[in-house]
């Protein structure tokens, strides 16, 4: 196996144990999908999540640490019961503190029979699809920010996809990167240089 992509996990499972394994491990990759949910305490405190921005924060300093150059992406929702513009602005603060590069966004739906369901101050529809505009323009920055920084380094590639004279793979750290070139002379590379961003993809070759 040449590699391992931990495709989510709680951010209270990120124990000693596994900090030391993502330090040893050769096979596990430069990308993690870790959960927030929301950036404001007090809603994280609403949804009965057992973590606040200090410790969630504090653990992704540990893995960077680690693994300076790791892909973090998460999943936020919006529009939580009581969750006001002040707590919005928050989780915007969060997330740019933390320094994502990926978000997926959700608005809050209601379940009924649920505790959240409820909840007084539920949040009328159209501000969440407001919320979810913003912060998934947010994701596109922050992806776009993250894809620069790796602009004329070496990264590895896997192939995933091939049609006309284009090669389509990920990197480790989860880039997709696209290849124009002409397939008859094409052999299977390990390694690509990154040239540009055309957003979602970054150019190699």
């Amino acid at each position: 196996m040449e590699r391992l992509r931990i495709s989510s996990i709680e951010i209270t499972e990120l124990n000693d144990a596994f900090l030391s394994v993502l330090k040893e491990s050769p096979v596990l990759v430069d990308h993690m999908h870790i959960p927030l949910q929301s950036g404001s305490d007090e809603v994280l405190k609403n949804m009965n999540r057992k973590y606040d921005t200090k410790y969630f924060i504090e653990k992704i300093e540990q893995i960077r640490k680690i693994r300076p150059n790791i892909s973090i992406s998460t999943d936020v929702i919006v529009g939580f019961p009581n969750e006001g513009e002040k707590e919005f602005l928050e989780t915007i603060s969060t997330i740019e503190k933390i320094g994502f590069t990926k978000l997926h966004v959700f608005p809050y739906s209601k379940r009924m029979g649920t505790k959240a369901s409820l909840m007084e101050g539920q949040v009328d529809e159209k501000i969440k699809h407001e919320r979810v505009k913003i912060l998934l323009d947010l994701s596109k920055k922050l992806e776009i920010a993250y894809m620069e920084q790796f602009i004329g380094k070496k990264v590895d590639f896997l192939e995933e996809v091939r049609k006309e004279n284009t090669i389509i793979g990920h990197s480790g750290n989860y880039l997709l990167i696209k290849i124009n070139k002409d397939l008859k002379e094409w052999k299977d590379q390990k390694m690509v240089m990154i040239k540009k961003v055309e957003y979602p993809y970054v150019i190699g070759e």
